[in-house]
């Protein structure tokens, strides 16, 4: 295997919000208000404290309202990183209505006064132009200024703007050292793009078996896309030996994080037995969960295992119905199964207009099944009405790109006197 074989999705663009960070917020900023409070006034200790004991346990009861309501009280005594996380808590829509405005106006008042979690956090607002305009030159400056003094997410996101070339001049190597730093401080953002840039050679040498460690670094953190890209390097024996057993354990951590394409890569392992006792019944489970998240190959399948009654209640119109999602998003092979399911009336009403215009689709892609299939549709004519010209353009293109099919159809119009060979 080579870096070209690792995973699209490690090519991904990496988020400047990190999810982890959603989790790892509230810990740390507690154990930090902690000490604080020990410094306040005798009568502000114990309302203070309380809160902070409060909020810490309606957020691990995941009543994130509750826990809003409690850093609100330690946030309006003046404590900055009180104030961030009720920014955080606003950004997120957690414990409160989402709102952009209110999370960059908490965030900016601690970053002016120096605080490195605001001056981080008004950075992405700006990245993102989410409560202020977009702004990559302002981006760039509150990240510098966080990253400058040892914030690891503020330097992460200064990698990404190396890496992107955003108010700044493109530069792979020193987006890789910013990662670098953040990374060796444990962030998990950091330490998978730290991984990402390894396969693809940017701004260090390619190295799988770095690219595999880093990513693993992540998914013990509980990383999401860390853990399936670790479930692929398992599966294509990337910086790592093959193990589809391993691969299988990696994609349900990450499946039970609600990633989709770890869902549709355990669906899979389960359709074929791969690292898994194969169970039809469990991959349609998995792909179902993926589906429902738009994952397009999950889709497909799905519709396929409902074709066949595999794992699922056989339904020509349910394996229509996820086929046409798919078809939806672009998927050739989805248009290709839609335009036959019109063209025949299987799970739905045959409708040839329907049909022309998912094999059109399809044969835009360059499909020689739908160039094929198109020609023969236009032959035997829509509504009855034959279009021979038409016919003859997608049946010469199918024939050029080698489909075996057409070329009776092509002998008959030459016959009779039907082929147009200037329509190409």
């Amino acid at each position: 295997m080579t870096s070209e074989d690792w995973p699209l999705e490690a090519n991904r663009t990496v988020s400047i919000l990190p999810a982890p960070h959603r989790r790892r917020t509230f810990p740390i900023v507690l154990l930090v208000l902690a000490a604080v409070v020990l410094f306040w006034p005798a009568r502000n200790y114990y309302v203070q404290w309380s809160a902070i004991q409060k909020a810490q346990a309606a957020f691990i009861a995941k009543d994130y309202a509750e826990a809003f309501r409690q850093w609100k009280i330690v946030a309006d005594a003046g404590n900055p990183d009180a104030q961030n996380n009720i920014g955080l808590m606003y950004w997120l829509g957690q414990g409160v209505a989402q709102n952009d405005a209110q999370a960059v106006s908490f965030w900016r008042k601690t970053a002016e006064a120096g605080n490195l979690d605001g001056a981080s956090g008004l950075s992405q607002a700006y990245y993102y132009g989410r409560g202020v305009g977009k702004d990559d030159r302002l981006a760039f400056m509150w990240a510098r200024k966080a990253a400058d003094k040892g914030h690891a997410n503020g330097q992460y996101v200064l990698g990404v703007h190396y890496s992107e070339g955003r108010a700044v001049a493109k530069d792979d190597r020193r987006a890789f050292e910013w990662w670098m730093k953040a990374a060796a401080s444990g962030l998990a953002d950091a330490q998978y793009a730290v991984g990402r840039a390894y396969p693809l050679g940017k701004g260090v040498g390619k190295d799988d078996a770095q690219a595999f460690a880093w990513f693993s670094k992540a998914g013990n953190q509980g990383y999401p896309i860390a853990q399936y890209t670790v479930g692929q390097s398992y599966s294509l024996g990337l910086g790592v030996p093959q193990d589809h057993g391993q691969a299988a354990v990696w994609w349900r951590k990450a499946s039970e994080q609600a990633n989709p394409q770890a869902q549709a890569a355990l669906g899979y392992a389960y359709s074929i037995g791969n690292g898994v006792t194969q169970s039809d019944a469990d991959a349609a489970s998995w792909w179902l969960k993926a589906a429902n998240q738009g994952d397009v190959s999950s889709q497909l399948n799905l519709g396929v295992a409902y074709s066949k009654g595999a794992g699922v209640s056989k339904s020509k119109a349910d394996a229509v119905s996820w086929w046409l999602k798919a078809a939806k998003q672009g998927d050739t092979q989805a248009q290709l199964l839609v335009a036959y399911a019109y063209a025949n009336g299987e799970g739905l009403a045959r409708d040839h207009k329907s049909a022309e215009f998912w094999w059109l689709a399809a044969a835009k892609t360059g499909n020689v099944d739908a160039e094929a299939s198109l020609g023969m549709l236009y032959y035997r004519g829509i509504d009855g009405q034959p279009n021979y010209k038409e016919a003859s353009k997608w049946l010469l293109r199918a024939s050029s790109h080698g489909h075996p099919a057409v070329q009776i159809y092509l002998d008959m119009m030459k016959e009779d006197g039907l082929l147009d060979t200037k329509t190409l």
